[in-house]
């Protein structure tokens, strides 16, 4: 009878090497312990981009906004296909909330608002610096040293406290990761009041990041080696965290005009050597009691932001956090042309041309 727990470490990347489908991946990792450290950190794994799936409680509900370490994924593109995998943490404390996702990593505040980086397809589980090391941040503690709320430092004199659970939905706005391994990433924030700040694998404090303006920042993402910051006031700058904290080129271009409308968000979004910013808002029409969905899309020129009429062979997909682009000639299953779009219950789809949204 074949030994297959003990099979050659680089046959079993080989095998793995060949998977081309997210549930393969995950199924093979649980075969044993010897396949599953014999696959990460596998150089020669080199897949093509996966689709998209939604991350979603178990159970289809995680009483607020708190989830358990097990989740559902489920694909959009396959029939709402479901897998429920447990994510890599070991801690007995299971309140964790979902704060995003990108590279690979699942990123999550735990009961003490401190943020992880966890991958559940390689099992790894990264601790990312505490919250404390970010300006005018300190901990309350227990006399058992249990963090049991946060001060933040308004002004000199002014000193607010909040509860961890609080801390959780205020001070994180948005997060971004790059990452070449499990033991190399950086990841980019924004946090209270539309600040920056970044960390990379080791170290032990959060970089304070100092842009031109007095804009806040609200939204972040990785582009063709670069981050990029995107402000209230229409810029956008680009950071390259390896040759130092400050910005390598900044867009000082205005906002897009869209007129009559408040805008409920902006994402940044790298679709191939394009930058997009893809904004979103309801437009309350009559007999329409909560507002039907809209978007514009622009994309980022020497001259500022250019209204794109179409998106030609490519999908964009938006959540609460981030926004990707995939092509829809390598994935056929999505509709060319269109922005799929999650959040808070919702799921779309929206047609570029039309700028609605006809719920599913």
């Amino acid at each position: 009878m074949a030994d297959w727990a003990n099979l050659p470490a680089d046959l079993i990347r080989c095998i793995h090497g060949c998977l081309q489908d997210l549930m393969d991946q995950i199924s093979f990792r649980c075969v044993c312990v010897s396949w599953q450290h014999a696959v990460d950190g596998n150089p020669h794994h080199h897949l093509r981009p996966l689709p998209p799936w939604l991350i979603l409680p178990t159970g289809g509900h995680g009483g607020g906004y708190t989830f358990l370490p097990s989740v559902d994924l489920v694909s959009y593109a396959e029939r709402r296909r479901r897998k429920n995998i447990r994510l890599p943490w070991e801690s007995t404390d299971d309140g964790l909330v979902l704060m995003g996702s990108a590279a690979g990593w699942v990123v999550v505040a735990d009961q003490a608002a401190e943020l992880h980086l966890l991958n559940p397809i390689t099992g790894a589980h990264a601790r990312l610096p505490s919250i404390t090391t970010l300006p005018a941040i300190a901990a309350v503690l227990r006399t058992d040293g249990r963090v049991t709320g946060y001060l933040f430092r308004i002004s000199p004199n002014l000193v607010y406290e909040t509860s961890c659970e609080s801390t959780r939905c205020m001070l994180y706005v948005k997060v971004t990761v790059c990452s070449s391994s499990s033991d190399s990433w950086t990841t980019m924030i924004v946090f209270y009041h539309g600040r920056l700040a970044f960390a990379s694998a080791g170290d032990e404090r959060w970089s304070l990041l100092q842009t031109q303006t007095e804009s806040w920042a609200c939204d972040v993402t990785y582009h063709r080696g670069l981050f990029y910051s995107l402000h209230n006031d229409g810029s956008v700058s680009a950071w390259n965290l390896t040759d130092g904290a400050s910005p390598q080129v900044s867009f000082n271009v205005q906002h897009p005009r869209l007129s009559d409308v408040s805008i409920l968000h902006d994402y940044l979004v790298g679709s191939g050597d394009d930058l997009l910013r893809v904004s979103r808002w309801r437009d309350r029409l009559e007999g329409d009691e909560h507002g039907t969905l809209r978007f514009r899309v622009f994309r980022l020129d020497e001259s500022g932001w250019v209204a794109l009429q179409s998106l030609g062979e490519r999908a964009l997909f938006v959540g609460w956090n981030r926004g990707i682009s995939l092509s829809t000639v390598a994935f056929p299953e999505f509709k060319a042309d269109c922005i799929y779009f999650a959040m808070s219950g919702d799921v779309g789809i929206s047609h570029v041309i039309t700028l609605s949204t006809k719920f599913k």
